[in-house]
């Protein structure tokens, strides 16, 4: 059982994981998450040379802590050692000569390419089939046998998925992060300028938009089905009612629904609801793209990019086109890895899990079919046979653990306080290239700002281009999704992949965690919409309801009433 105690789980630091998580993560997830992830960012980490065994993740009370373990240092290392010392290193050492070697390797010959066409012509589609072939499974039709052989085909399933998603970490890393190294010293440009030059690479950060835009022109050419959509009657019935219809709507809505319908929506956890759990979204993001007079277009910014290119020297103009074609090419990945792959197979498992916790409440060995994901596997598969397992009591302490605490309750370091990489320039020239891209990404996807003092005007990092005025809706719940209604300005600690999904109903994106490399970041700017982030204290500071002014191109958000 949790404790109050927080206890360095082995020696070294360990950082406390605030980009993707706000609370403790349920206990099926812990037990799949970590060793799936290490063993991805190992792939990538030798295929790239990086400098770096793996990101390491242990659970202290339900809350995830990491750290990175260097290649070539001792167990627990607090930072790396003297200068000479690294620099002899670097000599001596035959696994960091090797990923030397390898650094230089991959720029030479562009390695991301590779992996780049096996996703796309390989990787891509299997994890699709493989999804579309699990989801086609209802899980309300098996018996216990049945069931346990489907949660293990999904467990199986969500392992591989977490694992390939971190195996192409360096894919959406490399090129975009040497693209911004070399235009930043070219030009003195910030990033937030210089990263608005990949809008329209990466179009699944919009999500399912071919498929939504499908069903907003056949709702517009339907009246009773426009007038449908707009009923006042409960949203489960009204889009099970347009499901059935038999027609040119009904066809367009249940591709659309099928599209999104188990990726997981409020964070990365099977504890997350799926989209199908909130059916007041898909109807309130279709009655706002009804108002819409056109679908949002990425097209290149290709003015943008001819002014930031003058203000490159000459002689690097060429180099500039290069780099920023090479970025565009990659882009994608970051987000494609996660929205066809993990962000699905987690809400297929937690489909499937939720069934075996209604027959689990039904039986007296759950309080709440939702507490099935404080189990983990070895224990659901005892409970479904019918052994012993833990209580409900028990179970019902951890749910209550994981819903009630957030990281604000845990220290942000466990072990001491990391110290900063070795830098760059103890490197030579190949490896020095290669740790600057893993750094600016790093730094922008990961960065908070110093937190705001209290005041009217939040200040944040300037994510999206735009002003916007609208009301604030506070989420940091799933109950609270459905309170956001179009033009709101969404403000919350984080975003979701599956989070694309509202971006028809927002007129603004506001966050407290994340970069300008996050998911926040890149779906606002993919979509149009202003953006601030890394805010530290919106969700605190700003009354829920309240009139807010978003400026995503100075990076604030003032408190109008």
């Amino acid at each position: 059982m949790y404790s109050n105690e927080f206890v360095a789980p082995g020696p070294g630091v360990w950082e406390l994981e605030t980009a993707h998580l706000s609370r403790p993560i349920s206990r099926w997830i812990a037990s799949v998450w970590p060793p799936a992830l290490q063993r991805g960012f190992a792939d990538t980490a030798r295929r790239y040379g990086f400098l770096v065994e793996t990101m390491e993740f242990r659970m202290v009370n339900g809350f995830a802590y990491g750290q990175l373990r260097p290649v070539g240092a001792p167990a627990g290392a607090k930072g790396p050692p003297p200068k000479l010392i690294f620099k002899l290193l670097t000599k001596l050492h035959p696994e960091i000569r090797r990923r030397l070697r390898r650094c230089k390797e991959v720029f030479a010959t562009k390695s991301w390419r590779e992996d780049v066409h096996r996703w796309d012509n390989e990787w891509r589609g299997q994890i699709i089939e493989r999804n579309r072939a699990l989801q086609a499974v209802d899980p309300q039709t098996l018996d216990s046998e049945g069931l346990m052989l489907h949660l293990r085909a999904l467990l199986e399933n969500l392992d591989g998925a977490i694992y390939r998603h971190h195996s192409l970490n360096a894919v959406a890393m490399v090129a975009p992060g040497d693209f911004l190294v070399h235009a930043e010293q070219w030009t003195g440009r910030p990033a937030s300028e210089l990263l608005a030059l990949l809008r329209g690479a990466s179009q699944v950060s919009l999500g399912a938009h071919e498929e939504f835009d499908e069903a907003i022109r056949a709702l517009q050419s339907d009246p009773a089905a426009t007038a449908e959509l707009m009923s006042d009657d409960a949203s489960g019935l009204v889009l099970d009612r347009l499901l059935a219809r038999e027609d040119e709507v009904g066809r367009a809505l249940a591709a659309y629904v099928a599209a999104v319908a188990y990726r997981i929506m409020t964070g990365y956890d099977v504890a997350d609801n799926y989209v199908l759990e909130m059916p007041e979204l898909l109807l309130g993001a279709l009655r706002a793209g009804l108002s819409r007079a056109d679908s949002v277009t990425s097209d290149e910014p290709e003015s943008a990019t001819a002014r930031i290119r003058e203000q490159v020297p000459t002689q690097h103009r060429d180099a500039f086109d290069e780099m920023l074609a090479e970025a565009r090419a990659t882009f994608r990945i970051r987000d494609e890895r996660t929205y066809h792959n993990d962000a699905w197979a987690t809400g297929l498992m937690r489909r499937a899990l939720l069934v075996a916790g209604a027959r689990l409440a039904d039986g007296g060995r759950l309080d709440d079919p939702s507490h099935v994901v404080d189990l983990t596997p070895d224990e659901l598969f005892e409970l479904i046979a019918g052994r012993d397992g833990p209580s409900a009591d028990t179970v019902a302490a951890y749910a209550e653990h994981r819903t009630t605490k957030s990281t604000k309750d845990a220290p942000p370091y466990l072990g001491g306080v990391p110290s900063a990489p070795p830098p760059p320039e103890w490197l030579p020239p190949h490896g020095a290239r290669m740790a600057r891209c893993v750094m600016v990404n790093l730094r922008h996807m990961f960065e908070v700002p110093e937190p705001n003092e209290a005041s009217t005007t939040i200040r944040g990092l300037a994510a999206s281009p735009g002003v916007y005025e609208g009301p604030a809706r506070i989420v940091v719940r799933a109950t609270e999704f459905g309170n956001i209604r179009p033009g709101d300005v969404l403000v919350a600690r984080t975003t979701a992949p599956s989070y694309n999904v509202l971006l028809p109903m927002l007129g603004a994106l506001v966050t407290d965690r994340g970069g300008l490399l996050s998911h926040a970041a890149i779906v606002a700017r993919e979509y149009g919409l202003p953006g601030v982030v890394g805010c530290s204290t919106a969700t605190s500071q700003i009354p829920d309801g309240a009139r807010v002014r978003v400026d995503g191109t100075k990076g604030t958000v003032e408190v109008l009433e």
